[in-house]
């Protein structure tokens, strides 16, 4: 009997194995593809991290990193009023480079570095495509008849030093243009310190709130100092409520913040492998507000960013890695060709390369390559663009490279 139920085991055995065999036929083939045969050019297939520890900022490039973190929760002019949709001259500030929005660098960057500033942030938005406005004593629109929002939101060491500064700045800003600009107050926020020039229509003002110091520059069609009223404290209003959401930091705290915790920033295509934290440079780790402050058109990419479903995104070196919802939601990006930029009409994929696309965008979109090619790799999607359709493809090789030997 012992005999009979062994056989009749292996008898169910080897049934089971012809059966699975022979639902596909063929020869056995790997998981996936041997990345070794793809054309990725001279583009580097291994990330940084591969045999080195994780790069850890210096405490000195913290402040970089803390003006991502705060990006996430600036009220751009898209964020105050949709039809301010276009964005431009986005970047970190520093006590070192102050904004010529809040006023003459000359005046602002010695308050600035007194009351001990530790990182800041600004971002400008208008309805105009070409509408943002241009900074010399006093600012002047390059598209008239446009309305335009400049952000600034600055972190210091507690809130006295906060409410001094933003005392100094709208003092200094109003003796800088004596005999020509009046003071102007908000009556919603009566705190704020405000100043514009009769004739011209915009209205700069200042306000402390705990540690922070915020600023806006706004312009409205015509000089109406009411219009400009309402529209900044709208701003204001936008602004706060964001910053309830973000919890302050001590300079302590600061220099412990996690720098790409997730791998995202390692996995992306990096050709000069550079790895020093920078918003204004591009090797940046951000959500979905504060990849937005880069966007030319804010309401275009926010709508292409959600049908990703994207909440986690790394830029580096013109490259774009986001993080989806999961792999197939991945490979929908990629078959929709879901690009954040305008497309004219398909171009060749790269040879061998699974799961990519290549497009080629419209002409005269401001800051895009001519061609984007696209590439999922499980939850994973990487936009790589060059005007060379050959360079974009070996990128994108590049790219897919990346995602496989990552941890």
């Amino acid at each position: 009997m012992r005999r009979l139920r062994a056989a009749l085991l292996a008898a169910c055995s080897m049934t089971v194995l012809a059966a699975c065999g022979s639902i596909v036929p063929g020869t056995a083939q790997p998981g996936e593809i041997d990345i070794r045969n793809l054309d990725a050019g001279n583009y580097p297939t291994l990330p940084l991290n591969a045999h080195d520890d994780d790069y850890r900022p210096h405490f000195y490039e913290m402040k970089d990193v803390a003006a991502m973190r705060v990006a996430d929760y600036v009220a751009s002019a898209y964020d105050i009023d949709p039809r301010m949709k276009y964005g431009s001259l986005t970047w970190s500030i520093s006590s070192g480079a102050m904004p010529e929005e809040l006023g003459r660098k000359s005046d602002m960057e010695p308050i600035a570095k007194r009351h001990k500033m530790i990182y800041g942030f600004k971002s400008n938005g208008s309805d105009a495509e070409s509408g943002i406005f241009t900074t010399t004593e006093w600012p002047a629109k390059r598209q008239a008849n446009s309305t335009t929002v400049s952000t600034m939101v600055m972190q210091f060491p507690d809130d006295a030093r906060a409410k001094a500064a933003a005392t100094e700045f709208a003092e200094a800003g109003l003796a800088a243009t004596a005999g020509q600009n009046q003071p102007a107050s908000l009556p919603k926020y009566a705190e704020a310190q405000g100043n514009w020039r009769p004739g011209s229509p915009f209205l700069r003002t200042t306000l402390a709130r705990g540690p922070y110091v915020v600023a806006f520059l706004v312009s409205t069609p015509d000089p109406v100092l009411n219009s400009m009223v309402a529209l900044a404290e709208k701003a204001y209003d936008t602004q706060f409520s964001l910053l309830q959401q973000l919890p302050t930091l001590s300079p302590e705290q600061l220099l412990q913040l996690p720098w790409d915790p997730d791998h995202l920033l390692s996995r992306t295509l990096n050709p000069d492998k550079f790895q020093k934290p920078s918003f204004d440079d591009s090797n940046a780790l951000l959500s979905l507000r504060g990849v937005l402050q880069y966007a030319k058109d804010r309401d275009y990419a926010k709508q292409r960013f959600t049908a990703m479903r994207a909440d986690k995104f790394a830029l580096s070196s013109g490259s774009l890695v986001v993080h989806t919802a999961g792999p197939d939601t991945a490979r929908k990006v990629v078959a929709d060709r879901i690009t954040p930029t305008v497309v004219s009409g398909d171009a060749e994929a790269p040879a061998g390369l699974p799961d990519s696309a290549c497009v080629e965008n419209k002409s005269g979109t401001a800051g895009a390559k001519r061609f984007t090619c696209i590439v999922a790799y499980r939850e994973y999607v990487g936009f790589v663009s060059s005007n060379q359709l050959g360079d974009a493809q070996q990128r994108a090789a590049a790219q897919y490279s990346l995602f496989a030997n990552s941890r």
